[in-house]
């Protein structure tokens, strides 16, 4: 197996959405993993924490995408699961019967709009829906055909 400083994968797997998305931007891809991680906020740059200290997390969710904007490009976006995000998913997944987000899973997400700031210094809250499809034996094998080939 090659290492990874011999590898030729992208080193960073891209973000699903931008700040100069426009409502209407759509991603749908297939559910390849997720993690926890703190928080960062954008303007200090350090983790978020709540007013008692404790630090705030969020998912992130690395899904398949068919998406190629340039020959290194693998197709795998990051959503970063966080505020209305987070409730959008919630929302979804309940509706279609699950109880989790799971891998295999085929998610859509749709930056909607946004919603009121909560002070001067931040940007309004982007608002999202989410349509989630549980995983089947097609997406499985897609994503165990993907990781397989990562793998080589």
């Amino acid at each position: 197996m090659t290492s990874f400083i011999m590898s030729e994968e992208p080193k960073v797997v891209r973000s699903a959405f931008s700040k100069h998305d426009e409502p209407g931007t759509t991603v749908a891809g297939v559910v390849l993993g997720q993690q926890v991680t703190d928080q960062i906020d954008p303007k200090t740059k350090k983790a978020k924490t709540t007013s008692n200290g404790r630090v705030l997390q969020q998912a992130e969710v690395t899904i398949l995408t068919r998406w190629q904007v340039d020959p290194d490009d693998d197709g795998r976006r990051k959503l970063f699961v966080k505020g209305n995000l987070q409730k959008a998913f919630r929302k979804a997944i309940l509706a279609a019967g699950d109880d989790d987000l799971r891998v295999g899973a085929t998610v859509t997400v749709t930056f909607t709009g946004t919603g009121q700031a909560f002070n001067a210094d931040y940007s309004p809250p982007k608002l999202y829906s989410v349509k989630y499809e549980p995983p089947n034996e097609a997406t499985l094998a897609q994503v165990g055909a993907f990781l397989e080939e990562l793998a080589e």
